[in-house]
């Protein structure tokens, strides 16, 4: 270093381009391409750069694996930083990036990029944003979360590449879609309190393996079978003879 204490040669800040980003050591660093001082990769190959460190935002901890990793600059990513050893320009520090013309996610400027295909009741996207008041993460897959505050139409998202996703609109609606099984595992008690109609529709069987008590009257629109035995169609002997179990009027 040409001075003994950081800063004392003035700022020295940078911008430039994320070349590799595969960090031997795992810590988030990335190797960045200065503009104006290291040339083309001619002069300056990839592997000679040196390794970035990456600023991350207060509300991280960053420290005993808590907080948000740093992780998240892809290769292309046009990144602003400083030296911490000013003019020798060996130890780069990365603490923001530059967004270009189509970089931010079109979710977030009000177009609406996941196409999702309704299944039996599942309503309509409550998709309704307006610039600037959707703050979304979209992963390099696919991945998506959208906290989204357009006035009237607030909502909260998370969607899986797969299609899987769970949608909360302005009125408090939940809905959830799975794609692919789905397994709920409660190791405790489970309440389930529902004040209107609960309606349960499957394509299949539904098998339920417990013991059930019912407080409350049973209605069924098909023939109950228990025990091999058929309400509709059973005998019983009354008065010495066989005689069938005549339907309720």
């Amino acid at each position: 270093m040409a001075t003994q204490s950081v800063g004392e040669e003035g700022f020295r800040w940078f911008i430039g381009m994320v070349e590799d980003r595969n960090d031997p050591i795992k810590q988030g660093r990335v190797r960045v391409r200065v503009y104006n001082i290291h040339g083309d990769k001619v002069e300056v190959p990839t592997n000679t750069l040196p390794w970035a460190t990456v600023l991350m935002p207060g509300y991280s901890s960053s420290a005993n694996q808590v907080g948000v990793s740093s992780t998240g600059l892809q290769l292309g990513s046009t990144v602003v930083g400083f030296f911490v050893d000013g003019n020798d320009t060996l130890m780069p520090v990365v603490f923001g990036v530059m967004p270009g013309k189509n970089d931010i996610s079109k979710l977030a400027i009000g177009q609406n990029t996941i196409n999702k295909e309704s299944l039996g009741p599942e309503p309509t996207s409550a998709y309704n944003t307006k610039y600037p008041f959707n703050k979304v993460f979209q992963s390099e897959s696919g991945h998506v979360i959208e906290i989204d505050d357009t006035p009237n139409f607030e909502r909260l998202h998370t969607y899986h590449r797969s299609g899987t996703y769970s949608e909360i609109d302005e009125n408090g609606r939940r809905v959830n879609k799975i794609i692919g099984d789905d397994f709920e595992i409660v190791q405790k008690d489970k309440n389930l309190y529902i004040q209107g109609t609960f309606t349960i529709t499957a394509k299949g069987n539904i098998t339920i393996n417990a013991n059930i008590k019912v407080n409350g009257s049973i209605t069924a629109t098909g023939d109950v079978i228990g025990g091999g035995i058929s309400l509709d169609n059973h005998t019983h002997k009354e008065n010495d003879s066989l005689s069938q179990t005549n339907k309720p009027s």
